[in-house]
């Protein structure tokens, strides 16, 4: 049984120690274990292994008395999570004091203090003994929650307004925040009101943030790093020693990393040196990456701020070839390269996604008829767009690569319910064969509850769907069961509701639309019928950066009155996610995609009418 007199009296006595001489890396160094759960290699922790990330640590350490504010704009897999974690370690161990850890999402931040905060804490034991046991009376000891001697851990979610209350911290830690909530329930950024828990330590408190970059213009970790002196890690070359930053040849410099393909694939893949334009192979990186140095490029500014690319990742870690054979992959996919960007090299991706102007895309319009599916095209999706006297319909067929053919646009007036119907059971033919419909997205923001009947009468290709606009969310998300029994219980088989990232799918189509002019994978396809007005809606939007709180974030506005068709587009992409668009030709996975499951062919042609569709196709 604890004695709570003497618990009381070891953090009396902690409280009164001076701070530790020992820093953040050396703490690690001694006594840092990793296990398979938490980390690719297990076993004692060395600094050595990544030593780009020994300069922050020491930062982080209490020791440093000159930085207060460290900012981390970093890639992916380059061992930089670890930082934060050590951080903690060094904090129980060596410099107690109250600590708030937050995540985009409470759920992120239990999972994170399950995986890696709890494993850490029970493979240490001069930490496993300052920290209340799991299962003590005095419940100091839960998941977002740890006491230990001289302090506490909070681990919270940036959605959750509470963390922010009636709690002082020395140490904040802010990790991935470019996935944070803009705002919380209208009292202003999390980030913001988090840092203001720390005012009372002053000078003796330690704010990190740490992040993968997003979108170039809304990024919070970018407006951060920008404040900083901005550091950047230079190594030597090592048959000239000229110091210098890792950077990738996308722009054909005369120095970087560049490589060799041959139908795609990478063959040879290699760096540059920028001064003596030595041919520098891979297996270097690591004596390189020891002999480097972080220069700052404001060395005057008093907040810390480093950039890490994904180039810098050790040997073991992520591969020069594979960062190549990345690129070449994603070169004709925009959201595979902002992810690529992102990631790879830990740098914001500058918009290549502007609002497209209508009558360039009128000018690409294809010598086909609507409702016959041209060749290349395997399987049909449906868009709707409920409007209050109307639905706008969007059927588009999709083919290998993700290009797709606009298959007919219109609007249904009245009661549509019978004409969407007949609509979708169209018997599609290209040269005697039916093209299957996969898949209807109807939107249930307006008219909900008559969506909710439809979809509930229909089979499970149609379903309703909600937009949501938030940052990073995936085209497609996780369904939710909506219908109720008498006890207030959901009824497992009745109406799903698919939710739409909205933001994220209009980045993706507006790039498209762009940059994926000639036919081949990603490129969009109209026949010449198609209206004006289909197009003027399809380019209604535009991204424009605002700023709230003080912290900039991304926004679609409307330049037109109505965008229905743009709707509509993205209702049907989101359709043929559902599908299994992405794995459309792909052999290792061929039972992933609906298409391989595709309902009967249907022998007798329909009439379709409404007030758009009055003949016979």
């Amino acid at each position: 049984m604890i004695d709570g007199r003497m618990y009381f009296i070891k953090a009396a006595c902690a409280g009164l120690e001076m701070d530790p001489l020992t820093t953040v890396d050396q703490w690690a160094d001694e006594k840092r274990v990793l296990n398979t759960v938490a980390s690719r290699e297990a076993g004692n922790y060395r600094t050595s292994r990544t030593p780009y990330l020994r300069e922050i640590m020491q930062v982080l350490s209490v020791t440093e008395t000159e930085v207060t504010d460290i900012v981390v704009m970093k890639a992916t897999q380059i061992g930089g999570s670890e930082v934060a974690n050590n951080f903690i370690g060094y904090i129980i161990d060596c410099a107690p004091g109250p600590i708030l850890y937050m995540l985009p999402t409470a759920e992120l931040a239990e999972r994170h203090s399950r995986s890696r905060i709890a494993t850490m804490i029970e493979s240490i034991p001069t930490i496993k003994d300052k920290v209340t046991p799991p299962k003590s009376r005095t419940g100091g000891n839960t998941v977002l929650a740890k006491n230990f001697v001289g302090g506490a851990l909070y681990m919270a979610g940036s959605n959750s307004g509470a963390a922010f209350r009636n709690v002082s911290i020395r140490y904040l830690i802010l990790d991935d925040i470019d996935g944070f909530e803009p705002d919380i329930g209208g009292e202003g950024s999390p980030v913001s009101l988090a840092e203001r828990r720390t005012d009372t330590y002053s000078s003796r408190k330690k704010v990190l943030k740490i992040s993968t970059p997003t979108q170039k213009g809304g990024s919070l970790i970018e407006k951060e790093f920008l404040k900083s002196d901005q550091r950047y890690y230079h190594v030597p070359c090592p048959f000239c020693d000229t110091l210098q930053i890792l950077i990738f040849s996308t722009n054909n410099e005369e120095y970087g990393l560049k490589y060799t393909e041959e139908n795609g694939e990478i063959t040879d893949v290699w760096y540059t040196c920028m001064s003596c334009r030595e041919k520098i192979n891979e297996h270097y990186k690591n004596k390189m990456l020891k002999k480097g140095l972080w220069i700052p490029k404001q060395p005057n500014r008093t907040k810390r701020g480093y950039h890490i690319s994904g180039l810098l990742s050790p040997l073991g870690f992520v591969s020069w070839r594979q960062i190549a054979q990345e690129f070449i992959d994603s070169k004709n996919d925009l959201m595979a390269m902002k992810v690529w960007v992102n990631t790879r090299l830990g740098e914001p991706y500058e918009s290549a996604w502007e609002q497209p102007e209508w009558e360039n895309l009128r000018l690409r319009c294809e010598p086909y008829q609507p409702m016959k599916p041209p060749i290349g095209v395997v399987f049909i999706t449906c868009g709707v767009d409920v409007q209050e006297n109307r639905i706008v319909v969007v059927l588009r067929g999709w083919g290998i690569g993700e290009e797709s053919w606009l298959i007919w646009h219109g609007e249904i007036y009245g009661e549509w319910e019978s004409q969407l119907d007949d609509l979708i059971a169209f018997n599609f033919l290209r040269d005697g064969t039916s093209i299957p419909v996969l898949g209807i997205a109807i939107d249930s923001g307006y008219k909900t509850q008559q969506v909710y009947h439809y979809c509930r009468n229909r089979d499970s290709r149609v379903f309703a769907i909600k937009g949501e606009r938030a940052r990073n969310k995936p085209v497609l998300g996780k369904p939710t069961e909506q219908d109720l029994n008498w006890k207030g219980k959901r009824i497992p088989k009745g109406v799903k509701l698919w939710p739409v990232g909205t933001d994220t799918a209009k980045s993706t189509l507006y790039g498209r639309l762009k940059n994926n002019t000639t036919p081949g994978p990603c490129c969009y396809h109209w026949y010449e019928s198609v209206t004006d007005e289909y197009f003027l809606q399809l380019t209604a939007e535009k991204i424009e950066t605002h700023i709230k709180g003080g912290f900039p974030y991304l926004e679609w506005v409307k330049t037109r009155d109505r965008n229905d068709a743009l709707d509509a587009e993205i209702y049907a992409y989101a359709a043929a996610i559902r599908a299994g668009l992405l794995w459309l030709g792909d052999s290792k996975n061929p039972k992933k995609t609906a298409a391989s499951q595709a309902p009967s062919k249907k022998k007798n042609k329909v009439t379709v009418k409404s007030c758009f569709m009055n003949s016979e196709f």
